[in-house]
């Protein structure tokens, strides 16, 4: 049997258009445009750590001066307080009550960030560090106490870092 006759003729045009069909269409979709390349925003965890730690430590001051204002100013509008012995703390107002009460104490408070941590994103980071608070008992005899603390912090539209999370313990 002879595979050139006229029924194969006919085929073959058939064959060659669908072979060549198959092996161009792979060729055909992989030559559009390609996709839009979407830029990474510049990596800023350094400048934004030494940023975070220099507020902590202009926080820290401001509660050694027992500025009210400066206190409340490092916090987001929804900035929460967790610490021992008190309930949660949410807001500005509660914020401001319970500030009043802290910087109405005898005393000073310090604290200095330990580790500061920032996401890759660039809009969240957190802070670890250690706490002293200085007090008088009721004999006049000098009270020493040491604490932990975690900070998060949130960079707002502005680009301004503000605490959203603002929790800390006491050693004992």
């Amino acid at each position: 049997m002879c595979w050139y006759n006229k029924k194969n003729m006919k085929r073959i045009p058939f064959a060659v258009a669908l072979l060549i069909f198959v092996s161009l269409t792979p060729l055909a979709t992989g030559c559009g445009p390609a996709p839009p390349q979407t830029a990474q925003p510049a990596d800023t965890r350094d400048e934004d750590e030494a940023a975070i730690r220099a507020l902590s430590m202009q926080w820290s001051d401001a509660e050694a001066a027992k500025d009210l204002p400066k206190c409340l100013s490092f916090y987001a509008s929804d900035g929460e307080r967790m610490s021992s012995g008190s309930p949660l703390m949410t807001g500005k107002e509660d914020l401001r009550r319970e500030w009043e009460k802290i910087l109405a104490r005898p005393g000073s408070s310090s604290w200095a960030p330990l580790k500061v941590i920032v996401a890759r994103s660039g809009d969240v980071a957190y802070e670890t560090g250690i706490s002293t608070t200085k007090n008088l008992d009721d004999k006049t005899q000098p009270i020493l106490a040491t604490g932990k603390y975690v900070h998060v912090w949130e960079k707002q539209d502005d680009g301004k870092w503000k605490v959203v999370e603002d929790i800390d313990n006491s050693d004992k």
